[in-house]
């Protein structure tokens, strides 16, 4: 009889991680959307926010996102001039750290790339363009290249701020040199696949996508001039639509729906909306508007309509057909965004403040919001959702919440 209790109290909790069990792996979450598949969560939250589980400050500064794929937390970190791998348990511990090379040390002087954890592997792309896969058990280096030597690449003004694309053998970054605006690295090896040969952009601080159109793949990311359409397999450029404002600053990773390629950035410039050919070889320009500036906390595409927060105002609705602002948040402001069980997770820079949102047919609900006071700097990391866990990154600290519906 106990070995029958003992066998349905582990098939409960099998079927409990199961329902929860959703990873968040890379930037942007599993498909690099900014969606999670993952349900029973709260829909409400009590007074003064969910349960905080844990907060840590033994993960170095930085601006990047944990990863979670396992049962453990990875975020990169700065020790002095290092980027530093942290591997964290659940329980907020630490199982190892590993430094993958130099860092951002000038302006903004944090980590900046999100690990992209696949098959056992972990891949960083550090500020000064060093490119690293670790193990991810372990945190020992299996290869590591400096992209930006190894392709006369030059560094940008803040410093190279994106978390690799990894996909079949490729792990692609922007080095921005000759010839060299994006490559792809063998994600076994570190040696070289292809290169853009027919263009030499700087990079934007851009992490890339992988959209299907036709037969085949494509990569859809922004470069300092263009938005950018490449053949995964081979590197040739299909196409080009510029995309410029005063920085060279195009932060977000493209939104692809309905064969539309969707892109924003800050500093005025506003959004575009463009239309891929069925094969994705070609591109056109739609429309372009000034009202959605987003300039880095990302944009989802959710029910046929694109929310996002405008640098200077608050977080909005946007209709892409005719690429005009529906409806607006005036209590969320300026909010890196993303989606979990029917709710909206907005973690607002201008105070911190982090909002559950409901999406009606008119406006946007709030369910409740709490403050991230510990850590220092800027409240520019994106939060993450994984197996019923909230995420908060604010500098040196590391926040946990429990967001399950009980």
């Amino acid at each position: 009889m106990r070995q029958f209790v003992l066998l349905i109290a582990l098939l409960m909790t099998l079927c409990d991680s199961t329902a929860l069990a959703d990873d968040w792996p890379q930037w942007r979450g599993p498909d690099r959307t900014g969606i999670s598949k993952e349900t029973q969560l709260l829909k409400d939250w009590p007074e003064g926010g969910p349960k905080q589980l844990w907060s840590i400050r033994t993960a170095g500064k930085g601006y990047g996102s944990p990863s979670v794929v396992g049962g453990t937390i990875y975020i990169t970190g700065t020790e002095g001039n290092r980027g530093v791998l942290y591997a964290i348990g659940l329980d907020g511990k630490l199982k190892w750290k590993q430094a993958y090379g130099p860092e951002w040390i000038k302006n903004h002087p944090q980590a900046r790339t999100q690990p992209t954890i696949v098959d056992g592997l972990a891949y960083v792309y550090g500020g000064q363009g060093t490119a690293a896969c670790l193990d991810a058990k372990t945190g020992k280096i299996k290869w590591s290249v400096d992209t930006l030597k190894k392709f006369k690449g030059s560094n940008i003004t803040w410093g190279i701020a994106e978390s690799p694309l990894v996909f079949d053998d490729k792990f692609i970054c922007h080095p921005g040199g000759p010839g060299a605006a994006v490559v792809a690295l063998n994600r076994q090896t570190g040696e070289t696949i292809w290169t853009t040969k027919s263009l030499s952009d700087k990079s934007s601080y851009c992490s890339p996508l992988l959209v299907s159109c036709g037969r085949t793949r494509k990569i859809v990311t922004q470069t300092a001039k263009n938005i950018v359409g490449i053949e995964a397999d081979t590197g040739k450029v299909l196409w080009l639509s510029p995309q410029r404002n005063r920085y060279g600053v195009h932060p977000n990773t493209p939104l692809c729906f309905d064969g539309m390629i969707f892109t924003t950035c800050g500093y005025g410039y506003g959004s575009t909306l463009l239309k891929l050919s069925d094969d994705g070889s070609k591109a056109s320009e739609i429309w372009r508007e000034r009202k959605l500036d987003n300039h880095f906390q990302g944009v989802l595409y959710l029910g046929g309509l694109i929310y996002g927060s405008p640098s200077k105002g608050r977080l909005c609705c946007l209709e892409p057909k005719v690429g005009k602002v529906v409806f607006t948040a005036e209590e969320v402001r300026k909010a890196a965004i993303i989606f979990a069980d029917d709710r909206i997770y907005a973690y607002d820079e201008m105070g911190g403040k982090v909002t559950l949102l409901e999406i009606t047919p008119a406006e946007f609900k709030a369910h409740g919001s709490f403050e991230v006071t510990e850590g220092s700097g800027p409240h520019w990391s994106h939060p993450v959702v994984a197996n019923g866990r909230l995420y908060v990154r604010r500098g040196e600290a590391l926040l946990c919440y429990d967001v399950r519906a009980k």
